[in-house]
């Protein structure tokens, strides 16, 4: 998969819509992160107004005919303000600023994530036939597979979602939903996920973790906290690519 798939990662949800991510946060740094998202919004609406229709001047009550039709209906220059050079200024620093916010975190798993085994282990996962050569891409070199493209998509026998490089067990299969996204999801993690949060992109723009094998490294999707979506228990939505994992059946 090419990197324009890997923007769709997470089922195309509303970015600025969705309170962000997993438990790798404290509670003020989440309130900063959403009041700059709101900043930014507001930041941006001087400019998007541009565009925009004036607001309807009369509105019927129910039952009732409205004073106008539809094809009375127009946009007044008078409603209508163009943004002002200090408008597409402010936006710009804001946008700026946002790409090199650092962010804080407070949870001892939620270290920067990054490769637990070299290249030469990777290969030999390969060689030996362990990891095909699209599981290697998505694992070892963070791709994402095409969505609804799992097997993993229909399996709902009791067991365990393990690492497919390293059988770190990952999810255990009553945590599984279908979120209808594409991809295989879950409400909670075992101790084997581990949370990426150096990314400025994914943790403040984009409102997601990165989440990773605590074992071998190797790339397993990202978290949101969208969950409330789906009313699942934690809020959150574990987006895991199927070829990162390997079900074991419980025995």
């Amino acid at each position: 998969a090419g990197a324009t798939e890997r923007t769709i990662d997470g089922g195309g949800l509303s970015l600025l819509a969705v309170p962000q991510r997993a438990d790798c946060c404290s509670s003020n740094t989440r309130a900063m992160r959403i009041s700059l998202s709101l900043l930014l919004a507001l930041s941006v609406a001087p400019a998007v107004s541009a565009f925009l229709p004036s607001p309807l001047v009369s509105i019927s009550a129910p039952g009732r005919p409205a004073a106008s039709s539809l094809s009375s209906l127009r946009c007044t220059s008078e409603s209508v303000s163009k943004p002002s050079r200090r408008d597409l200024l402010s936006t710009s620093a804001i946008a700026a600023s946002l790409a090199t916010f650092p962010l804080a975190t407070t949870s001892a798993n939620a270290a920067a994530a990054g490769p637990k085994k070299d290249d030469a282990w990777w290969n030999e996962k390969i060689k030996s036939g362990e990891l095909s050569k699209r599981a290697y891409n998505v694992l070892h070199n963070a791709d994402t597979e095409r969505p609804r493209t799992s097997p993993l998509l229909k399996e709902n026998r009791e067991g365990v979602f393990a690492c497919a490089a390293c059988q770190t067990p990952l999810f255990e299969s009553k945590t599984k939903f279908d979120s209808g996204t594409g991809w295989p999801s879950f409400y909670d993690k075992l101790e084997g996920v581990e949370l990426e949060t150096g990314n400025t992109w994914d943790n403040v723009v984009a409102l997601r973790s990165e989440v990773h094998c605590v074992t071998c490294g190797g790339h397993l999707g990202h978290v949101f906290d969208d969950g409330v979506i789906w009313k699942v228990p934690t809020g959150k939505r574990y987006c895991i690519n199927g070829l990162s994992l390997a079900f074991q059946t419980k025995a």
